[in-house]
């Protein structure tokens, strides 16, 4: 199976990329635990990014100590020593951002550089919002729940006449964003990412899919996550629901 992190020929990260990110950049990261966090940062920092914003929850002390000794990069840790809940620290590490494009990443999953500024990249063109490629064509999943999430995630799309866009969604890492378009969407609404989701595409907002891919053992172990914590898909389903709601309302 192939190393995500493996460099591939066809694509690198120029100067002209790093240099804007330098002066542009702001990588926002989840971060649950120590496990992961040296490769992540290892992969980030090959972005030379501005700044990176850490939002660390439910970590013990020690964990948090060698967390924040890892990188070489301007790094800011906002702590907190109880669990925020799963998409709290969006609101949080967007607040705080500087750089006028963002990249969220979850720092249980590590994501070689090339493809983190394939999201990044697209911003620089002109996007406001790059979401990860959809699901073609919808698969089949021994477990009800994550058909029912996909099925949400599509349909929330189709409801706005965005077809195209299948299932990707804002609930899924890596992505990217402008600050413009995170203005227009309201911070606060990053907390329910399908209800940020539904503003950006009412508000016409560019939302278009990267060409990343997440490798077959990242998706295995995504997968096994989800299927340990079904109440995650009700909560997924029940803030597509309020989203469809929103978008519903407006018509």
């Amino acid at each position: 199976m192939r190393d995500p992190t493996k460099k591939r020929r066809e694509e690198h990260i120029n100067d002209k990329e790093k240099c804007q990110n330098i002066n542009r950049l702001s990588v926002i990261l989840c971060v649950h635990h120590e496990q992961t966090i040296q490769k992540v940062l290892k992969q980030i920092e090959k972005l030379r990014p501005m700044e990176i914003v850490l939002v660390v929850d439910g970590c013990p002390d020690q964990s948090v100590k060698k967390i924040l000794t890892y990188s070489t990069c301007p790094l800011t840790a906002f702590v907190y020593p109880f669990p925020l809940g799963d998409d709290v620290w969006r609101a949080i590490g967007a607040k705080e951002a500087t750089g006028d494009v963002w990249l969220f990443l979850d720092a249980a999953h590590v994501v070689a550089a090339n493809d983190m500024q394939s999201f990044v990249r697209t911003c620089y063109q002109g996007a406001d919002i790059v979401l990860r490629k959809p699901m073609t064509p919808l698969r089949q999943q021994p477990s009800m729940e994550p058909d029912t999430v996909l099925l949400a995630k599509t349909f929330l799309n189709t409801l706005v006449s965005r077809h195209e866009l299948g299932t990707s969604s804002m609930y899924d890492l890596p992505f990217a964003m402008t600050r413009q378009a995170a203005s227009i969407i309201g911070v606060q609404h990053l907390v329910v990412p399908a209800v940020a989701h539904a503003i950006a595409l009412h508000n016409q907002l560019r939302v278009v899919p990267s060409p990343y891919i997440a490798s077959a053992k990242l998706t295995k172990k995504r997968a096994t996550q989800r299927k340990n914590r079904p109440s995650v898909n009700w909560t997924i389903l029940g803030d597509h629901l309020e989203a469809m709601d929103y978008v519903m309302s407006l018509k």
